[in-house]
């Protein structure tokens, strides 16, 4: 018995340490990881470039209203894609703790119905 209370505090301890790391990365939706696309995104345009935007009429300066792109980790509360990386989230983190521990309690009813 004491083995059950052990898994069902671990499962507890899981989710409140999946929480804390939600609140610490940004409160996300979904899961996201540093991207080297959007860091290219908004890298600034060099001046052979911008040269040539601007012999066809494109203003390459960054406006002041255009967002940047944060390219880093956020642990999202779902997971953002089937990319076994994107898997990572609150939700699922929850669920396996909630399997695991609910699974103790199956087989803690199996063993006392196969006990009497």
């Amino acid at each position: 018995m004491k083995s059950a209370a052990l898994v069902h505090s671990m499962s507890a301890a899981i989710v409140v340490l999946a929480l804390a790391a939600w609140l610490a990365t940004g409160r996300e939706a979904f899961t996201r990881w540093p991207n080297a696309r959007l860091e290219a995104a908004d890298a600034p345009v060099s001046e052979s470039e911008q040269d040539l935007l601007g012999e066809i009429g494109i203003d390459a300066a960054p406006s002041a209203e255009s967002a940047a792109f944060e390219s880093r980790f956020a642990f999202g509360l779902v997971p953002s894609g089937a990319d076994p990386a994107h898997l990572l989230s609150l939700a699922t983190t929850i669920a396996l703790a909630a399997l695991l521990s609910g699974g103790v309690l199956v087989a803690a009813r199996i063993r006392r119905a196969t006990d009497s």
